[in-house]
């Protein structure tokens, strides 16, 4: 787990309009720490909010009084994907959604303040935001571009749910190990759905993460993270922000040549059962036999991305 803390403890975050390289920080410093055990579950700690909900069968939606029509779109958001994957990948379960008010809002993990979206895969529960007008997500330059941004990365965190029930449905907590993989496979999740439903959505997205990938370089590029233990906390802030914006690109480039295809292969195609075992170079061994191009693009990204400049 890294150890850095908080970029903005301690300073007033509801009024705060931060860079996208400080926003992916806090989902960095929470997906490194999702192991914990917490001493409550996050879903009892929602129900004990006396929330009103919305129970659509396979989703239900806890949410204040105040927040039931911001609940309604993140329901109807999460209503369509999850057809989508029914209808695509056969992939069915129930999962709960939070829509809280910041002075509601609680994580179990430490670096994620009001409003970054976060799940507990063992309670197949989703944190999110009612307010569009207050948080870290809220940086211009318009509404519009707040609520894509908000809702994609709510997508991602269903997508680390689907990812757990369609490819490892014994396991509750842990992610996959090989950390850019987990995030790939939650942002292709996201990326299919954007890209099946809202063509306009998916291009104003990718223009603004190919625009965070050009205007930063990080001091190292490697698909093996562990080298983001040493960095200072504005420089890991920034480098892992590059790397998710970079697996965003990649999953949409993938899905371009492959869409639903893609996940279907690598039900089948990657080793499952020894996934504790993984490696960066046994995933990308793997990826290249399932999906030709891994390979290549991971040996590349150094001399494609070294010319960029370190703003």
């Amino acid at each position: 787990m890294f150890k850095h803390k908080l970029l903005l403890k301690g300073q007033p975050l509801s009024k705060t309009r931060v860079p996208l390289f400080m926003i992916v920080s806090c989902l960095l410093l929470y997906s490194y720490a999702r192991g914990q055990e917490p001493d409550k579950s996050p879903l009892m700690k929602v129900k004990a909010l006396q929330p009103d909900t919305l129970d659509f069968g396979r989703l239900i939606v806890y949410y204040s009084p105040k927040c039931k029509e911001r609940a309604r779109e993140f329901a109807y958001l999460y209503e369509n994907a999850a057809v989508l994957m029914k209808h695509n990948l056969g992939l069915s379960f129930t999962f709960h959604v939070a829509v809280l008010n910041p002075d509601q809002w609680f994580s179990e993990y430490p670096g994620i303040p009001y409003a970054i979206p976060w799940e507990s895969q063992a309670d197949n529960l989703i944190f999110l935001p009612s307010s569009l007008k207050e948080g870290l997500l809220i940086k211009g330059p318009d509404e519009m571009a707040d609520r894509r941004r908000v809702d994609f990365i709510a997508l991602h965190e269903l997508g680390h749910l689907a990812a757990k029930h369609y490819y490892r449905s014994s396991i509750t907590g842990e992610p996959v190990p090989v950390s850019w993989l987990n995030e790939l496979l939650a942002t292709y999740f996201a990326i299919s759905f954007i890209k099946s439903t809202n063509t306009e959505w998916a291009r104003a997205i990718q223009a603004e993460w190919q625009a965070n990938v050009e205007q930063y370089t990080p001091g190292t590029i490697s698909l093996d993270w562990n080298f983001m233990n040493a960095l200072q906390p504005d420089e890991l802030a920034r480098t892992y922000a590059w790397y998710q914006n970079l697996l965003n690109l990649r999953a949409a480039e993938v899905y371009d040549e492959r869409g639903f295809k893609f996940l279907q292969d690598l039900k089948s195609g990657l080793v499952w059962d020894d996934v504790n075992n993984w490696t960066n170079k046994s995933v990308l061994a793997q990826l290249e036999s399932i999906s030709p191009g891994f390979t290549k693009w991971a040996n590349t990204l150094e001399t494609r991305y070294k010319n960029n400049g370190n703003n």
